[in-house]
């Protein structure tokens, strides 16, 4: 992790326990979130906290909200009816409220090896998220599509 911070490299939280996580807080490495969602509104140690969140975002990070069932709608398995998508977006309107709609982002994880139905209702494939988008405020979602996440790329990886 020292090395990570004395090279300017981040490091992705979005699997992180607890323990490590507030480890390589102390330690100052950059962080962001590619794929979790919001603690407050699915319980579990792979969701950010509230507190979590907002150090990410304190180190110029962005939040990138996963797109699953499992972190989208509390008690979620296998086989259950897909979580509706409001359920995502209560998670970003939770994370907006912390940190503002400048530091979210698409993190879908679309690819990370699960399909459609574990995926919250309306998304099936990945041009499915404009879905999910249009039901944000107007003015945040081009930054959520992706405008943030590339302003966190120009300054964090180009600007050296």
């Amino acid at each position: 992790m020292q090395a990570m911070r004395d090279l300017g490299l981040t490091l992705d939280a979005s699997h992180l326990d607890d323990v490590s996580f507030w480890d390589a807080a102390e330690l100052g490495v950059r962080m962001v979130s590619t794929h979790a969602n919001a603690r407050a509104l699915v319980p579990g140690n792979r969701q950010l906290s509230d507190e979590m969140a907002r150090h990410i975002v304190s180190t110029g990070g962005v939040l990138g909200m996963v797109v699953h069932s499992k972190f989208t709608r509390p008690g979620w398995r296998p086989g259950a009816e897909r979580a509706p998508l409001g359920d995502l977006v209560r998670h970003a309107e939770h994370f907006a409220a912390l940190v503002g709609w400048e530091h979210l982002g698409l993190g879908s994880d679309l690819d990370g090896g699960f399909g459609a139905e574990k995926t919250p209702a309306g998304i099936d494939r990945y041009r499915d998220l404009t879905r999910f988008l249009d039901l944000l405020p107007q003015e945040a979602q081009a930054g959520v599509r992706g405008e943030n996440w590339q302003r966190w790329l120009l300054e964090h990886l180009f600007s050296s």
